[in-house]
């Protein structure tokens, strides 16, 4: 998300990246400011203990932050504290393996239905 030459840069342009261009066009279409901030922790967010929740979760839920922009994985435990958009992108998470060095067992075929092998 940093630009290379961050450190030569001030305010917003030191960014880049999709999510970037993408709440540029978001704040253009409905026109409003903004300040992208990197959360002081580093992390997505997980809860704690004690029912706080760390890294941009926990910046939403305290009012650090209006809006979070990141491919956030969007978890049942997450949306009890925070709301969500629509997804703007999906993984797949797949198992990769080189086809020659591992085989099912025949018994076990079944097992691996839906997979590609």
């Amino acid at each position: 998300m940093l630009r290379p030459n961050h450190q030569e840069l001030q305010g917003n342009d030191r960014y880049e990246g999709f999510c970037v261009d993408m709440l540029k066009e978001l704040a253009d279409i409905l026109k409003f400011k903004y300040r992208i901030r990197l959360v002081g922790d580093g992390l997505y967010g997980v809860p704690g203990a004690n029912g706080t929740w760390s890294g941009m979760v926990g910046e939403l839920i305290s009012r650090k932050a209006d809006l979070a922009v990141a491919g956030l994985t969007i978890t049942a435990e997450r949306e009890k504290v925070i709301d969500f958009s629509k997804p703007f992108m999906t993984l797949g998470i797949s198992i990769m393996y080189r086809v020659h060095l591992w085989s099912p067992h025949p018994s076990r075929q079944h097992q691996m239905a839906g997979f590609p092998l």
